[in-house]
């Protein structure tokens, strides 16, 4: 049963120059980068919205960034801004080998007791398949008024439960389901692993 506590939002925005074409549109497996989000999303909370970007599935709401052109961390303050809910779960589109299963392993770790859950990989923050609560809006939208874009900077000075590349594997999560895909190589390397991972 999806969660009723927790919010999601696939952020599709971005220009998507290194692929030279919409990422949201990308076929993959009968649909698209942002249809295949959308799903992972819905299996694991109730209300789910697009951040950024014109389509939308299944006539799911679209929010539009409230900062233009600030890259991702405008997204994370449009849907913290629009949420109901105190913890936040987003993803962005172009990471297609997160599962459902990762999203709701990351969704179980949230607690009181922090401001951000996150993966970090080789000494790297994955911040756009993480969740955040709303506690922070106010932090956010302070840095992007001063043009402080780094979400890596944010998830550094705020009280975020980072999960490592062991604590993945133990879980059954390995790291390459973190790949993003910005370039038509990364895509292919994407759909070479997809079939070895078993991404459900």
């Amino acid at each position: 049963m999806p969660r009723t506590d927790i919010t999601g939002f696939v952020l599709a925005g971005g220009r998507s120059r290194r692929m030279g074409r919409d990422k949201a549109q990308i076929p993959w497996e009968g649909g698209t980068l942002l249809s295949l989000a959308m799903s992972h999303m819905r299996q694991v909370v109730a209300e789910t919205y697009v951040v950024g970007g014109t389509h939308s599935v299944d006539g799911c709401g679209v929010l539009a960034d409230n900062f233009s052109s600030r890259g991702p961390l405008a997204g994370i303050h449009s849907a913290l801004q629009h949420s109901r809910t105190d913890w936040n779960l987003v993803l962005a589109i172009d990471l297609p080998l997160v599962s459902s299963a990762l999203l709701e392993f990351i969704a179980e770790s949230c607690d009181q007791g922090n401001d951000a859950v996150t993966v970090r990989l080789g000494g790297h923050f994955q911040p756009l398949c993480a969740a955040y609560h709303q506690r922070l809006l106010p932090e956010i939208e302070s840095r992007l008024e001063a043009g402080e874009l780094s979400i890596h900077r944010l998830l550094e000075v705020a009280r975020t439960r980072i999960m490592d590349e062991e604590e993945l594997l133990s879980a059954g999560f390995p790291g390459e389901m973190l790949l993003n895909v910005n370039t038509p190589e990364d895509l292919e390397r994407a759909k070479q692993l997809a079939g070895t991972l078993h991404v459900k």
